[in-house]
């Protein structure tokens, strides 16, 4: 079993101007590390637009062709920091619940909002009461801090109707996406005044991963997934499977989920080849890190299926 724990479904229309224009300065700088170089507007003009799938028709192409049996798909609210885009959030959010509902079962579709919308929590629930949406995603690096009182809220009206959260930590992003309100340490309140909410903290939290495994060695209802590692997994192994060896140590072999960040950054490597990155761990580890079959089977599916009640 191969899931995809966190993948965005994005279309053109349904994220602000301001946004691509943060993702075009993203590839650029990731190019630069690369040693290529291309020009801003062309990087708009030509790799942007690959990215936009509103049908779903490349994703589920996409599974096919790399094995994946279920996405998790995470939609994302940037209407305060960039404004608000063409496409309504009412809009994208059924987008989800019509794929979901198309294929039911491959496709695990989540809602978002920002805390900071008036209506947040009433948002929420009609996503999940009317559309069908199974889990909410958060993306605090626009503006807000988890554990302020708008976003708990949200936090208690996701406890009321019993779903899993993700929620993005790390230094993500370029301008104006601020790091800050990414911490990990920002969960901890969290974490111990919702213990009844099942919590994935997004991309290991990056250059924070430390701080985010001790935080979640002993509050079992914090998770994390290897999303957006890619690059580090093809150009720095070694390091790949330090860290990857220091989650399953804090956290246990049962809350740590493979996931991609894709369609962002499948240019770097396919599902596939991530994949079987992981699930050749027990043979191709460097010499002194260790990885079981089972912790594998765990990654790759076998705790997607648990805890985000699949």
């Amino acid at each position: 079993m191969l899931i995809d724990a966190h993948y965005h479904l994005v279309a053109e229309e349904w994220y602000p101007e301001g946004w691509w224009q943060t993702v075009t300065s993203m590839y650029l700088n990731g190019m630069k590390a690369l040693g290529m170089e291309m020009p801003l507007d062309m990087i708009r003009q030509t790799m942007i637009p690959s990215l936009w799938d509103p049908e779903g028709e490349a994703l589920i192409r996409d599974m096919d062709a790399n094995g994946i049996d279920k996405s998790v798909i995470l939609p994302m609210d940037y209407w305060l920091m960039y404004g608000e885009p063409k496409a309504s959030l009412e809009t994208q959010l059924k987008a989800y619940g019509e794929l979901q509902k198309k294929h039911p079962d491959r496709i695990v579709a989540y809602a978002t909002v920002d805390p900071r919308r008036p209506d947040a929590s009433e948002v929420l629930e009609r996503a999940v009461k009317e559309w069908g949406l199974r889990g909410l995603n958060l993306y605090p690096q626009t503006g807000y801090f988890v554990n302020e009182p708008r976003s708990y809220r949200v936090f208690k009206k996701a406890c009321e109707l019993e779903l899993p959260v993700t929620c993005h930590v790390g230094q993500l992003g370029a301008a104006p996406l601020r790091a800050k309100y990414g911490d990990p340490i920002h969960l901890d309140d969290i974490i111990q005044d919702f213990p009844e909410l099942r919590i994935t903290a997004g991309h290991m939290a990056f250059g924070w991963h430390e701080q985010l495994f001790y935080l979640a060695g002993l509050k079992y209802n914090l998770a994390t997934d290897v999303s957006a590692w890619q690059d580090v997994a093809r150009s720095n192994y070694v390091k790949f499977c330090q860290v990857l060896r220091h989650a399953l140590d804090r956290l246990g072999p049962d809350r740590v989920l493979f996931g991609t960040d894709n369609p962002f950054v499948a240019a770097l490597m396919s599902t596939r080849d991530y994949a079987d990155i992981i699930r050749e761990l027990p043979s191709k580890a460097p010499a002194g890190i260790a990885f079981t079959e089972d912790e594998v089977n765990k990654i790759l599916g076998g705790n997607a299926l648990r805890l985000l009640s699949l």
